[in-house]
């Protein structure tokens, strides 16, 4: 029934919005810093505010990863003992018999 409810609002605003006729498209942008336009082949010119940024959040990226790779490692490494290598035969390693030549 949500869903018919749903689509039911989606028509009443369509409705709306013919009845109002064509009004003036505006233009927003995404920020409020400086807009900077693109050019032809060459790297963006960035500003000092978003390089902090960048920086910033990648300092926060990586504290986050080594901090808990530091005091949780068993979300990486796995929540399973290791098994003990010198317990293996030489037959389960591959490993020929020593009177085969």
């Amino acid at each position: 029934m949500s869903s018919f409810g749903r689509a039911l609002g989606v028509l009443r605003a369509g409705a709306q919005m013919l009845k109002r006729g064509p009004q003036r498209i505006t233009t927003r942008k995404a920020s409020g810093g400086p807009h900077i336009e693109p050019q032809y082949r060459q790297y963006p010119q960035l500003t000092k505010k978003q390089k902090f940024e960048s920086e910033f959040i990648s300092g926060v990226m990586w504290f986050w990863i080594l901090w808990h790779f530091w005091h949780d490692p068993d979300a990486v490494l796995g929540h399973f003992p290791w098994p003990d290598a010198s317990q293996w035969t030489d037959e389960e390693l591959g490993i020929p018999a020593d009177d085969e030549e």
